[in-house]
């Protein structure tokens, strides 16, 4: 993936992340994915005093994709002003079904860092292993 590209989705996950919701843990995240028609989704995480109620940055994105027919993510960037943010594992489940090669990006003020899923979900399945 060339760097401008990355740059750029990186950009546009800290914009979402101005948008973020979270009065809890007062880190606000934001998240951009690229899927593989060129279409580009942005998300914020959202807290709820429910936990179980509240939504990730990622997972807001990709549904957003999802939602308008876009189900194979070619990049996903998350930001994060202070602490490197991670997809959780219920967001990086969420990557796995709709790719298995996408490229994830987290970044914060200081850092980059780049995964693929298998790197964070190791030993998941395949769809067509089920």
């Amino acid at each position: 993936m060339e760097e401008e590209a990355i740059n750029r989705l990186i950009e546009k996950a800290k914009q979402f992340s101005y948008n973020s919701y979270c009065p809890y843990s007062q880190i606000p995240i934001g998240a951009c994915v690229l899927t593989s028609n060129g279409m580009v989704y942005g998300g914020c995480n959202i807290e709820n005093v429910a936990f179980e109620c509240s939504s990730g940055a990622v997972e807001v994105a990709v549904q957003k994709a999802v939602s308008e027919g876009n189900c194979e993510l070619k990049l996903i960037a998350i930001y994060s002003e202070s602490e490197m943010p991670c997809p959780s594992g219920k967001e990086r489940q969420l990557i796995k079904e709709f790719s298995s090669k996408a490229l994830i990006v987290c970044a914060n003020a200081k850092n980059i860092q780049q995964y693929t899923i298998q790197e964070l979900l190791p030993f998941a399945k395949e769809k067509d292993e089920i």
